[in-house]
């Protein structure tokens, strides 16, 4: 009951401004908006020591701030109900929450995920960052040294071992990704001419980052096609080894030690940490479309039809995202969660695709 007394609300302040303004009898319409949110009093599961029986205890603990922006443009330069029509919409979202604050002596909260990795709100960093076992890497100007005492440094060389070839592990978790996307982009059409129309939606999204199990798993077992960039045997019968990290050893000289394929995709080489999961999720795709005819009247007057429309639309039916080959990377392990950013083993999006039939007697 005490527990529960000291619980308060959450809060929430908003400001927002924006403009709204249509040219040419609204054949041209933009809308903007620009906002910032406030929230205090957030409530979180704190760690707790396990010694008092409990691990975690929901406390008010943390503040966000969220500054964002969103754009909507409409053309409409057709509009002819007897002949040819055309209009399109765009719209732009771009937003960051930040973690203000946290319960003192708290240096971070895990919102999802495992051990490592996991996705966690660090004071003064953006939301839901990706923590994970990270590769040991050059941090001083040079690019030949590491050094233990200072900060990890995610665009150094890896450090390698000077014997094995292979990359070295920092002793900690570090932040490896971030999955909060830079922007995204909608783009709506609308086409009609004399009873067909044609209506396409496109997604663009720029940024985001994923640990992306299942890909990883399919590199570990040698099932996609980038794990057979190079022959496995050389022409004497022996294992090839053309793989080399780009590093420096351990006592400062640039990596030399090839590897077979199997070891570089191991547990040991490209997948021994959570950094080496880490893949980005911008991508453009058709997300839906149709098209459709409706017959005219005087096509029906001699059917039982008040009015007849058929159609095929579609789902997913195009997918271009370089940097996530193989699968869709609009998968979450945590469902529909704060924690976005963790794949493990999800089932592959699908492309559907149906026909439709509308009649009125």
């Amino acid at each position: 009951m005490n527990a529960k007394s000291n619980l308060k609300p959450e809060f929430t302040t908003s400001t927002e401004g924006g403009i709204e303004v249509s040219f040419f009898k609204d054949k041209i319409s933009f809308n903007g908006t620009i906002y910032r949110q406030h929230s205090t009093d957030i409530l979180l599961f704190v760690p707790n020591s396990a010694a008092a029986g409990i691990t975690s205890v929901l406390k008010n603990v943390g503040s966000l701030t969220t500054d964002g922006v969103e754009l909507q443009l409409t053309i409409a330069p057709f509009k002819n109900p007897k002949g040819f029509s055309w209009s399109s919409t765009a719209s732009y979202t771009q937003f960051k929450t930040i973690v203000d604050d946290l319960a003192t002596g708290v240096a971070k909260i895990q919102l999802g995920g495992f051990v490592t990795p996991g996705t966690f709100l660090v004071k003064g960093d953006e939301y839901g960052q990706i923590y994970g076992s990270a590769f040991q890497r050059t941090n001083d100007a040079t690019g030949l040294k590491y050094d233990p005492t200072l900060a990890y440094n995610p665009t150094g060389k890896m450090v390698i071992n000077a014997t094995t070839g292979f990359p070295l592990l920092m002793s900690s978790d570090q932040k490896v990704g971030n999955p909060n996307p830079k922007y995204l982009i909608g783009i709506s059409n609308s086409f009609s001419f004399k009873g067909l129309e044609l209506s396409v939606l496109l997604d663009i999204k720029e940024g985001g980052d994923q640990y992306a199990r299942n890909i990883a798993d399919l590199r570990r077992n040698g099932a996609v096609i980038e794990t057979a960039a190079f022959e496995r045997i050389n022409a004497d019968g022996t294992a090839a080894k053309p793989y080399i990290f780009d590093g420096v050893t351990t006592n400062g000289d640039a990596n030399t030690i090839g590897l077979t394929a199997e070891q570089y995709w191991s547990a040991s080489g490209r997948l021994g940490a959570a950094e080496g999961f880490i893949l980005n999720t911008s991508w453009f795709r058709i997300r839906e479309a149709s098209l459709s005819y409706t017959f005219q009247r005087d096509l029906l007057k001699n059917s039982p039809f008040g009015a007849l429309t058929i159609g095929i639309f579609g789902r997913n039916l195009f997918l271009s995202s370089p940097g996530y080959p193989h699968l869709d990377p609009e998968q979450n392990a945590q469902g529909v969660s704060n924690s976005q950013g963790l794949e493990f083993n999800a089932l592959p999006q699908t492309k559907s695709i149906g026909v439709n039939l509308r009649v009125t007697f």
